[in-house]
């Protein structure tokens, strides 16, 4: 995740911020508007840490998933269908129409019914 798509999505992560760290306030937290300097200084204030410590520990953070309630956001489906390149076979593009994946000629199997 790139800082400025967490900054303006900030109120979706404070619940992950808190989870990290469990001492920071939800309301402490969406006061600080995104800012990582401000968080930094706020958590090494509310654990006691040290500030640079804590940029190295909000480095790693910010490389792991995206909220939910973010990623389904519509604003972010252009990139969800490039990222759905990865699991589509060779020769397909993820924003081709499904009747391109060839799968639309088949009757689909009645329910409880095998074979």
């Amino acid at each position: 995740m790139q800082w400025p798509d967490i900054a303006r999505n900030w109120t979706a992560y404070v619940p992950a911020v808190m989870d990290q760290w469990p001492e920071a306030e939800e309301e402490d937290l969406l006061a600080l508007d995104g800012s990582r300097d401000a968080l930094a200084a706020y958590l090494a204030q509310a654990t006691g840490r040290d500030y640079n410590d804590l940029q190295d520990e909000i480095a790693t953070w910010r490389e792991g998933a995206m909220p939910a309630d973010v990623r389904m956001d519509e604003a972010e489906d252009m990139e969800a269908i490039k990222e759905s390149g990865k699991y589509v076979p060779a020769g397909e593009d993820p924003s081709d129409d499904d009747a391109a994946f060839g799968d639309e000629q088949m009757a689909d199997r009645p329910i409880g019914r095998s074979g």
